[in-house]
Protein backbone atom coordinates (compact mmCIF):
# COMPACT_ATOMS: atom_id res chain seq x y z
CA UNK A 1 0.00 0.00 0.00
CA UNK A 2 1.33 3.43 -0.88
CA UNK A 3 2.00 5.53 2.22
CA UNK A 4 0.41 8.96 2.60
CA UNK A 5 3.34 11.11 3.65
CA UNK A 6 2.72 14.86 3.60
CA UNK A 7 5.67 17.10 4.39
CA UNK A 8 4.60 19.96 6.67
CA UNK A 9 5.74 23.44 5.66
CA UNK A 10 4.96 27.04 6.57
CA UNK A 11 2.33 27.41 3.83
CA UNK A 12 0.53 24.17 4.64
CA UNK A 13 -1.21 22.51 7.55
CA UNK A 14 0.77 22.18 10.78
CA UNK A 15 2.10 18.68 11.48
CA UNK A 16 -0.07 18.26 14.58
CA UNK A 17 -3.20 18.96 12.49
CA UNK A 18 -2.16 16.40 9.89
CA UNK A 19 -1.47 13.84 12.62
CA UNK A 20 -4.88 14.50 14.21
CA UNK A 21 -6.62 14.17 10.82
CA UNK A 22 -4.95 10.80 10.19
CA UNK A 23 -5.79 9.59 13.69
CA UNK A 24 -9.41 10.67 13.24
CA UNK A 25 -9.62 8.51 10.12
CA UNK A 26 -7.96 5.62 11.99
CA UNK A 27 -10.45 5.92 14.87
CA UNK A 28 -13.39 6.01 12.42
CA UNK A 29 -12.11 2.87 10.72
CA UNK A 30 -11.70 1.17 14.12
CA UNK A 31 -15.32 2.10 14.92
CA UNK A 32 -16.34 0.54 11.60
CA UNK A 33 -14.43 -2.63 12.56
CA UNK A 34 -16.28 -2.77 15.88
CA UNK A 35 -19.63 -2.41 14.10
CA UNK A 36 -18.65 -5.13 11.65
CA UNK A 37 -17.63 -7.48 14.49
CA UNK A 38 -20.98 -6.85 16.21
CA UNK A 39 -22.96 -7.70 13.09
CA UNK A 40 -20.87 -10.52 11.61
CA UNK A 41 -22.58 -13.55 10.06
CA UNK A 42 -24.09 -15.85 12.66
CA UNK A 43 -24.64 -19.54 11.99
CA UNK A 44 -28.17 -19.53 13.37
CA UNK A 45 -29.18 -17.20 10.51
CA UNK A 46 -28.23 -19.91 8.00
CA UNK A 47 -30.22 -22.85 9.38
CA UNK A 48 -32.64 -22.92 6.47
CA UNK A 49 -30.23 -22.01 3.69
CA UNK A 50 -27.40 -19.84 2.52
CA UNK A 51 -23.68 -20.51 2.62
CA UNK A 52 -22.48 -19.59 6.10
CA UNK A 53 -18.87 -20.63 5.48
CA UNK A 54 -18.55 -18.54 2.32
CA UNK A 55 -20.22 -15.56 3.96
CA UNK A 56 -18.00 -15.89 7.04
CA UNK A 57 -14.87 -15.95 4.87
CA UNK A 58 -16.05 -12.86 2.99
CA UNK A 59 -16.78 -11.10 6.27
CA UNK A 60 -13.27 -11.89 7.53
CA UNK A 61 -11.73 -10.67 4.27
CA UNK A 62 -13.60 -7.38 4.49
CA UNK A 63 -12.77 -6.96 8.18
CA UNK A 64 -9.07 -7.48 7.48
CA UNK A 65 -9.17 -4.79 4.79
CA UNK A 66 -10.69 -2.22 7.13
CA UNK A 67 -8.32 -3.22 9.97
CA UNK A 68 -5.37 -2.84 7.62
CA UNK A 69 -6.52 0.63 6.58
CA UNK A 70 -6.91 1.71 10.23
CA UNK A 71 -3.42 0.44 11.04
CA UNK A 72 -1.98 2.16 7.97
CA UNK A 73 -3.43 5.55 8.92
CA UNK A 74 -2.17 5.16 12.48
CA UNK A 75 1.30 4.22 11.24
CA UNK A 76 1.38 7.22 8.91
CA UNK A 77 0.27 9.52 11.72
CA UNK A 78 3.02 8.16 13.95
CA UNK A 79 5.64 8.67 11.22
CA UNK A 80 4.48 12.23 10.72
CA UNK A 81 4.48 12.93 14.45
CA UNK A 82 8.15 11.96 14.72
CA UNK A 83 9.28 14.20 11.85
CA UNK A 84 11.48 17.11 12.69
CA UNK A 85 9.95 20.22 11.23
Amino acid sequence: MHRISPVPCLNGSPANCLVEQMMEVSRALEAACNAMRTWQPNGRDYQTGGDYNADREEFLRRLRLVEELAEQYESEAYSLSTMEV
